[in-house]
């Protein structure tokens, strides 16, 4: 039997496909690591806790399930009741994404409707991991600057942080 499609369009797709999977785990990397720092700061940190035990925490936070992260957040009452939701939502797209999106989607890549609709589910959910990521880091810095960290401070590791990360020159 021909294939009326030739091959390479569906290679095509499939590098695309990766792609968008790719973007969208990294982005929800980035939100997980963000919500482990944010439960350390309101939680677990406190006042001259120094730098090596802030470390060992948030290093024991990200090795944390985002779940279990959002539950200790919740319940502690640092994050409001739509930043819950709004964590909770994307959890759930996550644990689609990780844990099911492959078998729900198979032969994908024969349909070019099917494959426009995941891709821009995946593009949605990389871009609401991204808005919910920077409300996190928003209420990090909030919460330092409360606790009495000057704005030049933060700058100034946010600078170093950005150069350790070569995200420019």
């Amino acid at each position: 039997m021909m294939d009326s499609e030739p091959q390479t369009h569906r290679n095509e797709r499939l590098a695309m496909l990766m792609q968008s999977v790719g973007f969208a785990v990294w982005q929800l990397q980035e939100l997980e690591t963000s919500v482990a720092t944010y439960l350390v700061i309101r939680v677990h940190a406190h006042r001259g806790i120094g730098t090596v035990p802030g470390e060992q925490l948030i290093k024991k936070a990200e090795g944390r399930t985002l779940g279990s992260l959002v539950t200790e957040l919740a319940r502690s009452g640092v994050i409001d009741g739509q930043l819950s939701v709004d964590l909770r939502e994307i959890l759930e797209q996550r644990n689609w994404l990780v844990h099911r999106a492959r078998r729900e989607n198979r032969g994908i890549l024969a349909s070019p409707e099917q494959f426009s609709e995941l891709l821009v589910r995946l593009e949605a959910l990389a871009h609401r991991s991204l808005e919910l990521l920077k409300e996190v880091a928003s209420g990090i810095e909030n919460h330092v600057l409360s606790c009495g960290v000057d704005r030049c401070t933060i700058d100034s590791e946010a600078d170093r942080l950005a150069r350790s990360w070569a995200l420019f020159e």
